[in-house]
């Protein structure tokens, strides 16, 4: 007895396992990449879940992205007060795509929304991966691809980070991989050129793109030079005209962010720490793909960069990537490696579960806040300075600042935590914005405080 493989080759098959088990193995047989996406799925939108119900908020871009969406859903444009009064958000990173999820805040306005959008689109993404894998590795390398790939830390750590443009990008670049390898190239060059509409940087990536199909086949030279040009002329009308045009400053904030001298010097460790996980996650014969050429980009950038949450495993910047990672090492795989890479992969995937907040699923009470009476109270009220841990429940009913960039503003209603700042909120409110502020609720470490001038407690003050 043997096992097929669509490359026509043949390896003998196993023998020893239960009659159960091997009944149980043949039910999941070509189903592995609807039960992969479901299991991913139910595991991503859990976190999201959890981490709603109990207040846990790592940044502010939560907040960002919801009111930002409330300004799409009104039809209006993104003013997002959150980053500074008046802010318009065209003028931070350029990513139309996200209009795309406007139809959701019709339905259901809430940073719960966007954080089950990404979960959904991260979902998606297994799909066309573990297909692929399905027929280029034996049943047990598939499901060890499939593991490794659902709970690699790049994609859990941006769940956990929360919402952010990328969770766009992650499908979209697993599907124009496997689309392109399945030679279905026009939906593949769609995919792929819809990339430059997430983020700007990712311009350079469908460029790069470009560079990695034409070394894979000299006779897809037009198709190689057509997104490498594509790429690179919207990375310049992004940069150079677009976001300028709408930025306070009149320019592209991030280029302060780079420090080429400083790139050999600053947290070397770490970022050769974060290339060794992605190798091991490509199972490291991945790095015989071409497309692992895609990894360049981002990391670039990255490591350049003089912000350190760039340079390591934490947050969202590292999902784009594990499409790349796992599709070159399918791609990279010879026969005798068809069960070690995965599982190279899948072992990196379980030694790197200390460098995610996977814990959430079991210490969720760790992190709970009491904030849902202070947002009932200060929705109540049409402009609010808070917390990040509040922002993104806030911005769907009012127009909520963050303390950090508030400076400027003129509230009508504060809700902060007492022991954060290590005084009353009614001193804080009158040394930052002056004036006199009433508390009008103080319950579950939070205090809402107004001010006084016709200030009256909100029945929702009483819970």
């Amino acid at each position: 007895m043997t096992t097929q493989f669509s490359d026509e080759t043949t390896v003998p098959a196993p023998s020893g396992p239960s009659r159960s088990t091997r009944a149980g193995a043949r039910l999941l047989r070509g189903r592995e990449p609807a039960v992969a996406s479901v299991a991913a799925f139910l595991l991503y939108g859990a976190l999201s879940v959890i981490m709603w119900r109990v207040f846990y908020s790592p940044s502010w871009d939560l907040g960002i992205f919801t009111q930002m969406m409330t300004r799409y859903a009104e039809f209006s444009v993104p003013i997002v007060d959150i980053k500074g009064p008046g802010f318009n958000l065209w003028g931070d990173h350029f990513h139309p795509l996200l209009m795309v999820l406007t139809p959701l805040f019709w339905i259901w306005p809430s940073g719960l929304t966007l954080m089950l959008a990404q979960a959904a689109l991260f979902a998606a993404s297994v799909w066309p991966v573990v297909s692929l894998a399905s027929t280029r590795l034996s049943v047990r390398g598939t499901w060890l691809l499939a593991f490794s790939y659902v709970f690699s830390w790049g994609l859990l750590n941006a769940v956990t980070a929360q919402f952010h443009e990328i969770a766009l990008a992650v499908p979209l670049m697993a599907f124009g991989l496997v689309w392109w390898i399945r030679d279905r190239k026009l939906p593949a060059a769609v995919a792929i050129a819809l990339l430059v509409f997430v983020k700007e940087d990712l311009g350079v990536t469908v460029a790069v793109f470009g560079l990695a199909i034409w070394l894979r086949n000299r006779a897809d030279l037009r198709w190689a030079a057509g997104l490498a040009a594509w790429g690179i002329a919207w990375l310049v009308y992004s940069v150079v005209f677009f976001l300028p045009a709408f930025n306070t400053e009149g320019q592209y904030d991030y280029t302060g962010n780079v420090a080429l001298a400083d790139v050999l010097a600053e947290g070397l460790l770490t970022k050769i720490g974060t290339v060794g996980f992605l190798v091991l996650a490509a199972g490291i014969v991945g790095l015989r793909s071409p497309f692992a050429l895609l990894l360049l980009p981002t990391l670039a950038w990255r490591f350049v960069g003089n912000v350190e949450g760039y340079w390591d495993t934490s947050f969202h910047y590292s999902a784009v990537l594990i499409p790349v990672v796992a599709v070159s090492l399918l791609e990279g795989t010879r026969r005798q490696e068809r069960e070690f890479a995965p599982l190279v992969a899948a072992v990196a995937a379980v030694a790197l579960f200390s460098q995610t907040h996977l814990n959430l699923l079991w210490e969720a009470d760790r992190y709970r806040v009491d904030g849902q009476g202070a947002v009932a109270a200060a929705s109540e009220y049409d402009s609010v300075v808070t917390d990040i841990r509040l922002l993104a429940y806030l911005a769907p009913h009012t127009d909520v600042y963050w303390t950090g960039s508030s400076a400027d503003a003129e509230p009508e209603a504060v809700a902060l935590r007492p022991d954060d700042y290590g005084e009353e909120i009614e001193t804080w409110a009158e040394d930052r914005y002056s004036g006199d502020w009433t508390t009008v609720y103080d319950s579950g470490g939070y205090q809402v405080v107004v001010r006084s001038a016709g200030a009256t407690a909100p029945e929702a003050a009483d819970g």
